[in-house]
């Protein structure tokens, strides 16, 4: 899997003293005729020769800043509303690496989208406009959010119609809370605003139907934060996927929970705001499983397998809860087989489920919690190998592919018993874009890794009609909302 080296290596997230430029600690003193000894090597230095260095270094220095400056690395572009300076060459895409300069409004000012606006200045691009509409004292907090990222005061917004009208905003992330996704994500829509709307979509399939047929009515880009379909790690999942190199999928695994502060105020477990595990976490589990389910096998891959040698999926017929109405315009191909789990006792949302699902001949064994600990993995089982995708999998910086020689063309008998002979293992890694410093506390974990699904958003609105985003199609968005509808309705949990 080729990869592209878009960031630097992270920094230590604490300087380290006293080092050689061969990383050797060593120790500076001063003898009696004022030269320094270095405890390290035994060598002397004379205080001019140190002069010298300190001349060379900064020399070094105000050259290397400006190559930085030139290439547009880690310094604000001057006249462009909301371009934050970072501290340092920090994980910045260059102009030439960026696909374009898209103009940032975030709609819903909590957690996330702080994390989430620190990626997009990871990326290179400018916040030109934020709104905190839902908020108490909204117009306030809009302020302090905005200064973090050199907003003037007359771009931080206490309303969203005026977010929708700012001239200078290309695309919003809508960043509300789930009750909140449509009404705000169609106001941004009706302005001529791309969007970018956080997962699950909405509030029940409906929702999320008109949501798409109005991007479409209005010839804007519309998609669905699953961020997770971004990652290196999780394409580098696919790809493996795409060349055959673990056979037929035939089974997903995965388990996504914490355990949450019990407070029915906030969104986790507030019916009124769309709370709930599977409004949460299990649409990611979901979306693994349409997402692989449909990859195609590229050529010449596909040839060289018969439809004969091909899984076979569990009966239709067996299970299968989805509804066959017109409303769901034919993505009922998602069988619900089984679901079991509890509500909470004071809001009714559902706080533990686990799940048995099938998807084009692939079951999909999943489980999701706010009430206990998870090991946060995704596992792909092919009739060949399997892949790990790395914890947490909702944002995964490594996956592990291990591949075994294919039974069914071969005559010997496996060797030790019920194991067949490795061909490959293989290790993907690659680390997140530096957290900017001035930035701290960092309030969501790996927060810095939207700036890939910042960067797929760019890439697909570079080419003229490209509306939807390749990572997350429109059909995936309407079928993973579909199956967090019915499995609520299995657990009799409260939508609200």
């Amino acid at each position: 899997y080729h990869r592209r080296d878009l960031y630097p290596s992270p920094h230590p997230s604490t300087p380290t003293m006293a080092t050689s430029s061969y990383g050797t600690s060593r120790i500076r003193k001063r003898d009696a005729n004022s030269r320094e000894i270095w405890g390290g090597g035994g060598r002397t230095k004379s205080r001019k020769w140190a002069v010298y260095g300190s001349l060379f270094t900064a020399s070094i220095l105000v050259i290397s800043a400006a190559t930085a400056y030139a290439y547009g690395v880690g310094f604000p572009h001057k006249g462009e509303r909301g371009m934050t300076t970072l501290e340092g060459s920090q994980g910045v895409l260059s102009e030439k690496q960026m696909p374009m300069k898209l103009r940032w409004g975030i709609a819903g000012l909590g957690r996330i989208a702080h994390e989430f606006a620190v990626a997009i200045v990871v990326s290179g691009m400018p916040i030109t406009a934020v709104a905190a509409g839902a908020l108490p004292h909204r117009k306030r907090r809009s302020k302090f959010f905005g200064s973090q990222f050199n907003l003037p005061p007359n771009c931080t917004y206490d309303n969203y119609l005026d977010l929708a009208k700012d001239p200078n905003v290309d695309i919003v992330y809508v960043a509300t809370t789930n009750q909140l996704h449509r009404n705000v994500s169609m106001l941004m829509m009706k302005y001529g605003k791309h969007v970018l709307v956080e997962k699950p979509t909405a509030m029940n399939f409906g929702e999320a139907k008109e949501m798409v047929e109005y991007a479409k009515k209005q010839k804007v880009f519309f998609a669905t934060n699953f961020w997770n379909a971004a990652f290196p790690a999780v394409r580098f999942a696919r790809q493996a996927v795409r060349t055959g190199q673990i056979g037929d999928i035939v089974e997903i695994t995965g388990d996504m929970g914490f355990q949450v502060v019990p407070n029915h105020n906030d969104r986790w477990l507030s019916a009124k705001l769309g709370g709930g595990s599977i409004m949460d976490m299990a649409c990611y589990l979901f979306q693994f499983l349409v997402m692989f389910g449909d990859e195609k096998l590229e050529e010449p891959y596909a040839k060289f397998r018969k439809s004969s040698e091909v899984s076979g999926g569990i009966s239709r017929d067996i299970g299968n809860y989805m509804e066959s109405d017109e409303k769901y315009l034919g993505l009922n191909d998602v069988s619900i087989l089984a679901v079991v789990g509890k509500n909470d006792p004071t809001t009714g949302v559902d706080v533990d489920a686990d799940f048995l699902l099938e998807y084009k001949g692939i079951k999909g064994r999943f489980g999701s919690s706010l009430s206990r600990a998870s090991p946060f993995t995704v596992d792909i089982l092919g009739s060949q190998g399997a892949i790990s995708i790395g914890s947490p999998a909702n944002c995964p910086t490594t996956a592990t592919l291990t591949a075994f020689q294919d039974a069914r063309r071969t005559t010997f008998l496996p060797f030790p018993c019920c194991q067949q002979p490795l061909v490959a293992q293989r290790v993907f890694s690659e680390g997140l874009p530096v957290y900017p410093r001035q930035f701290y506390p960092q309030q969501y974990p790996r927060g810095t890794g939207f700036a890939y699904i910042i960067r797929a958003v760019a890439e697909c609105l570079m080419d003229e009609g490209c509306l939807e985003l390749p990572d997350v199609p429109h059909k995936t968005t309407l079928r993973v909302q579909a199956v967090v509808d019915q499995t609520r309705k299995r657990l009799n949990s409260s939508f609200g």
